[in-house]
């Protein structure tokens, strides 16, 4: 083992529970404190050793260099599969390789074109139900849209009735998961407690709704262009094999619980963001007035929208929805000059690593301006990484770079949001993803883009 290049440290806890209460307590907290000690961490939850790594070379090695030696959390599988069934977000190996193989075609940049007229029509169909003076909670307005869109690309067909099943199953299921990732110690799958058998009801209410929708495509063998369809029809290049039923139902709940909630809470957060800086609100109207006028967006306007995409992008600093990820060590690795025992538990936050002061000047401003001219293309790839990275960086994330923007364009050209009381809150709430306590409760104004107001007084 060479010489450490990284300083690592010990923080120590209960001699029972290790961390686990701090880390349960406020885990954003614990995050924030604990990278700011050392480049790596070592630390208990419970009985697991773990490790948070807060340098970027060090976050390379262990989401790209080091990835081969790296597995799924045991936990973290054990808990998504009872939802998602084995999945892109719980499986190792050949099988996820093959998988990841066949869909990453079907969230392509080419593909998000196909995608991008279905965000900015219900995005404009989000606005027209909006009505000046009208309070809402921002939160569950972004939700409802976002889910109302994964599931027309999903399949391209006005399915309510099961976007709104799914938004009333998703919540919970999430819930039931937070609990049991924060226990010291699990309960047996097999032992029927209250807790198991409505993760199991709702699990099975989601499942239902998939399966339906893959016996129909099968049944009608369409030549559609949605997700599902093209799910349905997809080989395995190397093998020519399908995916089974299973399978797909698996992949599509997966893109459900990753597709919707990210984009509607990083939404929420620019929301909020803007209603507390007017100077940032204001050039955002000035930009989207002078390139769109009264008319739509659509994808290509994208890069005339540098400063609507450079808002987006700083909301995924300050707020990166996926706040932090696992990593379970499958053989013994070097990281920093440290031996890294099998077994270990490693840590990678995006939350506090998109804080640091180390990384950042005045980390905790938001401020669009970091993004200007591209400036990213120059930093570090993980110093700022919300979408992850290495071979498992989110395969969504062309579309939600695409999303984010395109439904804050379309929006914010017909509408300005406010804080229903003043000095108004913000309390982040780390579930799953990061979300919000309580909600985000806003008053709707009414605005008009400056084009079309100059030619009403013409």
């Amino acid at each position: 083992m060479g010489k450490p290049t990284h300083a690592l440290s010990e923080r120590k806890g209960h001699w029972l529970l290790g961390s686990l209460d701090a880390f349960r307590n406020d885990r954003l907290r614990f995050l924030a404190e604990t990278a700011e000690i050392a480049p790596i961490v070592r630390f208990r939850l419970g009985p697991r050793r773990c490790y948070l790594v807060s340098d970027p070379d060090l976050v390379r090695d262990v989401l790209v260099t080091r990835h081969r030696h790296m597995a799924r959390d045991p936990l973290v599988r054990r808990i998504l599969e009872k939802t998602l069934g084995r999945g892109l977000l719980t499986s190792d190996g050949e099988y996820w390789k093959r998988q990841r193989r066949m869909i990453a075609p079907a969230l392509h940049l080419q593909r998000v074109r196909d995608y991008a007229d279905i965000m900015v029509q219900h995005a404009g169909a989000a606005a027209d139900r909006w009505r000046d003076g009208q309070e809402v909670d921002v939160e569950k307005e972004m939700d409802g849209l976002t889910l109302s869109i994964v599931t027309a690309a999903l399949s391209r067909a006005d399915a309510g009735g099961h976007a709104a099943t799914i938004a009333d199953t998703l919540p919970p299921l999430q819930e039931i998961a937070r609990r049991q990732f924060d226990r010291p110690l699990q309960i047996p799958d097999w032992l029927p407690t209250p807790e198991r058998r409505r993760q199991r009801q709702l699990s099975d209410r989601l499942s239902r709704i998939v399966l339906g929708e893959i016996r129909e495509r099968r049944a009608s063998d369409a030549d559609g262009d949605d997700l599902l369809s093209m799910m349905v029809r997809m080989t395995d290049a190397e093998t020519g094999e399908r995916m089974t039923d299973e399978e797909i139902r698996a992949e599509v709940i997966t893109l459900y619980l990753a597709g919707y909630e990210t984009t509607a809470l990083s939404l929420t957060y620019t929301w909020y963001e803007l209603a507390r800086r007017p100077e940032i609100e204001a050039r955002l109207h000035r930009e989207l007035d002078e390139v769109l006028g009264d008319r739509l967006p659509g994808l290509d306007d994208l890069q005339r929208l540098p400063y609507a995409r450079m808002v987006f992008k700083e909301s995924l600093r300050l707020y990166p929805p996926v706040y932090f990820t696992v990593r379970a060590v499958a053989e013994p690795i070097e990281l920093g000059g440290h031996a890294i025992p099998k077994g270990s538990v490693l840590l990678v936050s995006p939350f506090a690593m998109h804080r640091s002061p180390a990384l950042w000047d005045d980390p905790q401003r938001f401020d669009p301006e970091r993004f200007a001219n591209d400036a990213e293309q120059a930093w570090h790839k993980f110093k700022y990484f919300p979408f992850g990275g290495g071979p498992r960086i989110c395969i969504g994330n062309q579309f939600a770079l695409a999303e984010g923007p395109l439904i804050l364009a379309t929006l914010a050209r017909r509408y300005r949001l406010e804080p229903v009381h003043p000095n108004q809150a913000l309390v982040l709430d780390p579930r799953i993803t990061l979300g919000v306590k309580g909600g985000m409760p806003m008053r709707l104004r009414r605005r008009e883009p400056a084009a079309a107001a100059t030619r009403a007084q013409a």
